[in-house]
């Protein structure tokens, strides 16, 4: 059995009358690739920040690659970790180039801000991989600030990529994305779970765009109330929990499991 790269641990965040997250545990394994899915407010982008130590939980416990995440530990950890975190209608006002924003996500991104214009040959060779997986290695020299809210946010992807993470944390990366390109999304982000290993754990609203490519669904408004299995439909009990009464399920097929607001 594998070792998990995440493990949570009975995770609680917030006011005790109203948490944020009451009692959360979660587990994810090497090469598994997982989703997310909530109301708004119901912790989603919430867990992701405390897997990346930016906030600490009231009580419970946070296990990182084997290791127990503190604050001693967290940037040695954190190197293995790429994160692409929820931006709306976010760009930098400085003149940097495409291959600058990707830059800020190898390894050594602390060193001086001068330094990252001149990059060795490694690091651009991956800079231009990265850019290659989300089909943005022609915009490479474009200034960041004169591309589209899709193509940023690929390039945004290609940030999270570019140092060959072991775990990805991803906050609604099919943002800004048209049907298309999100599902070439989903297809390499599958890709990299299979083919190397990678963990992921993305949060999303549209479920039935990303069951498809996932190996399990958690269904979280504050607790877990279901954590489905691929293959698995998510009883309709567990979306009024979640949405309301106001919720009508569609099950489209074995493996996948939709949904539509009145």
């Amino acid at each position: 059995m594998k070792s998990p790269v995440i493990s949570l641990s009975h995770i609680n965040f917030g006011p005790s009358h109203t948490p944020i997250l009451d009692d959360v545990s979660l587990e994810l394994e090497e090469g598994h690739f997982m989703g997310i899915v909530g109301p708004n407010g119901a912790g989603k982008s919430t867990i992701l920040s405390m897997v990346t130590g930016r906030l600490q939980p009231d009580s419970g416990h946070i296990d990182l690659f084997g290791e127990c995440l503190k604050r001693f530990n967290r940037y040695r950890l954190l190197k293995n970790i790429g994160y692409l975190h929820q931006l709306h209608d976010y760009a930098p006002n400085l003149p940097l180039k495409v291959r600058d924003i990707v830059a800020m996500g190898l390894h050594d991104y602390a060193k001086p801000l001068w330094q990252w214009f001149t990059s060795t040959s490694h690091q651009h060779a991956d800079i231009i991989q990265a850019l290659q997986y989300v089909e943005m290695d022609h915009l490479i020299n474009r200034d960041f600030r004169q591309l589209s809210g899709g193509q940023q946010q690929r390039v945004r992807l290609a940030r999270a990529l570019v140092r060959k993470p072991k775990l990805l944390l991803l906050d609604e990366p099919a943002a800004a994305l048209d049907s298309k390109q999100q599902q070439k999304l989903y297809a390499l982000l599958r890709q990299l779970c299979d083919t190397q290993g990678v963990a992921i754990m993305m949060v999303e609203h549209d479920i039935a765009a990303i069951t498809g490519h996932v190996d399990s669904v958690a269904c979280l408004n504050r607790s877990i109330h279901h954590h489905a299995m691929k293959g698995e439909q998510i009883p309709e009990d567990v979306w009024h929990q979640m949405y309301g009464q106001h919720m009508h399920v569609i099950a489209h097929d074995t493996s996948c499991i939709g949904c539509h607001h009145d």
